[in-house]
């Protein structure tokens, strides 16, 4: 990366580039750390064209298809009128959560199809609101122009799949109106990106989708070049990327590649001859064919084995970039008068329905063998993906009935890690109980609350008390898990994040003279949560902090 002379972004799903923090000035924002507003247009784009951009990118990394992205685009335009922001563009923006609340609000005429879409629509944005923590909790995020930069680290890992893959797409396209809108034309190459597992963002399945149109990020690949913005993107399944980005790439790199289908994919857009093909065919580790252009051919290259130790872990990673983030800056979330008037009670003010084209994916029809799986799903909370697979005669079976139920919304993938490795969890959506429950005649509650991720390690935490002798209860006196001591009384609360609300719980614990200990999902977490309660002037001795993870490995309960 030093030797990268522009300013670049990486998305990394997987924590990979964390490691050359202290190599370079790199900034690395995980999630948690990082705020966006994606209902805020880049500076010079109106908002009437980022609606149409917003809705495309949304809809895209989200599987909607027309009928539901033209009703979001709808409510996208009526959010920014409720705003005034066609009038006036200097006052707030409202945020992916009053967009939520403005649909869940809606008061259509129920008759229509337009229904169906509403449910769709406030499906996808439920989770994503759900699952992103406070990523989009602001009305103006960090000045995404500033970070154009610097060179950034984007830490995606933990997130859902669909919000993972809206944010890539989305700061992308945010990048590209940006250049559009300020004229930066032929100024030669200001700025990369890099994105491994490309076929995320660049899905050929996408592509070839003709119900939901060319992709706008297709659209976006074609056009970035011209206005100084690089693109390197790796992926070790050349067959599942688009047509667009094997045929807009200037430069391609063709390594050691397991496999004959993605051997060929590789080969047929690099063009090359059939000896040629021999040739790369025999490639070892290290070693690698490059083409520049067309005019001239593919050359063999040795690559630079690059040694690094990846030892940064979250404290550390906290420590490292703790000032960086400090000097960030965003706006709280802020809304107006006149969008709290239109949503008050007894709203009777009618918004003109426009004619919606049916959306085939608004209707759930599943297979048998999504079905066998979702009923697992119900029964099973917590198992992991790898083992529901083996309910199927092979893993692309099951694989295949997974893909089908995430495609309908009816489940959203999360992935928790544990001593015992990650495992892949799915959890219900309001639509997946409707269906469950109407369709498979099996009630859909569950035990615990919040996500499944809260859920998992409330359970978990439950039986390790349990294998300790103890006997552990959920959901007692409004505790993620309460132990009766005999003589004391304990308390374990699960925080999936570092905010003010896990402070209430701990506050109520404390006044009742509680034992409590806080199992965080992180070690970060759990330092915000310490400064939190010095900030309020609690005690943070009368408090045990643990990650979640160590519950695997329970230590006796404190005298």
């Amino acid at each position: 990366m030093s030797e990268v002379d522009e300013p670049f972004w990486a998305f990394d799903l997987k924590q990979d580039y964390r490691h050359l923090a202290g190599e370079t000035d790199l900034l690395v924002l995980s999630w948690q750390e990082f705020r966006f507003n994606p209902l805020r247009p880049p500076d010079g784009v109106s908002p009437r064209r980022w609606a149409q951009v917003f809705s495309e990118i949304f809809s895209h990394a989200t599987a909607l298809l027309s009928g539901s992205k033209n009703y979001l685009l709808k409510k996208i335009v009526e959010l920014y009128k409720l705003y005034g922001l066609f009038d006036d563009v200097s006052g707030p923006f409202p945020s992916l959560h009053e967009l939520q609340r403005l649909i869940e609000e809606d008061t259509m005429n129920f008759v229509r199809k337009a229904s169906d879409y509403r449910e769709t629509v406030l499906n996808r944005l439920e989770a994503m609101n759900l699952t992103s923590g406070t990523v989009f909790d602001c009305s103006r995020g960090y000045g995404v122009e500033e970070l154009l930069q610097r060179d950034v680290v984007f830490e995606f890992d933990g997130l859902s799949r669909d919000v993972q893959n809206f944010l890539m797409e989305v700061l992308f396209a945010f990048v590209y109106e940006y250049r559009l809108a300020q004229n930066h034309r032929d100024q030669g190459l200001n700025h990369l990106f890099f994105l491994d597992e490309g076929k995320r963002v660049f899905s050929v399945y996408k592509e070839r989708q003709e119900a939901s149109g060319i992709p706008e990020v297709d659209e976006l690949t074609a056009k970035m070049r011209e206005f100084g913005e690089g693109l390197v993107v790796a992926d070790q399944e050349a067959s599942k990327l688009t047509d667009s980005i094997k045929a807009n790439t200037y430069t391609k790199v063709l390594l050691s590649t397991a496999g004959r289908k993605q051997f060929e994919a590789m080969t047929e857009a690099m063009n090359l001859s059939q000896r040629q093909a021999e040739f790369a065919s025999e490639l070892d580790i290290g070693e690698a064919v490059v083409q520049v252009g067309n005019r001239v051919g593919p050359v063999p290259v040795d690559l630079k084995n690059y040694e690094l130790e990846k030892q940064v872990s979250d404290e550390r990673l906290r420590k490292q970039q703790l000032k960086k983030w400090d000097r960030l800056s965003h706006e709280p979330r802020e809304t107006t008068q006149r969008f709290r008037d239109t949503l008050a009670p007894g709203r009777s003010e009618e918004v003109e329905e426009p004619e919606i084209v049916e959306d085939p994916k608004d209707v759930v029809e599943l297979s048998g063998e999504a079905d066998r799986l979702l009923k697992d799903i119900v029964e099973n909370p917590f198992k992991a993906l790898t083992k529901r697979y083996n309910r199927f005669s092979s893993r692309y079976k099951g694989n295949k009935a997974k893909n089908e139920l995430v495609e309908y919304g009816v489940v959203i993938e999360r992935q928790v890690k544990a001593q015992d490795g990650k495992r892949k969890l799915l959890q219900l959506t309001d639509r997946g109980r409707d269906y469950v429950e109407s369709s498979l005649d099996l009630e859909a509650k569950h035990r615990g609350r919040g996500g499944i991720i809260h859920r998992y390690w409330q359970h978990r935490i439950k039986e390790a008390l349990e294998d300790e002798g103890l006997n552990a209860y959920l959901e007692t006196f409004d505790a993620d898990v309460y132990v009766n001591l005999y003589d004391r009384e304990l308390v374990v609360e699960v925080a999936m994040g570092d905010n003010p609300r896990e402070i209430e719980h701990i506050q109520k614990h404390l006044d009742k003279d509680f034992i409590i200990w806080v199992a965080a999902r992180s070690q970060e977490i759990l330092e915000g949560l310490k400064q939190r309660m010095q900030e309020k002037g609690l005690q943070t001795d009368r408090v045990d902090f643990r990650t979640v993870r160590e519950f695997n490995d329970l230590e006796e309960v404190p005298d």
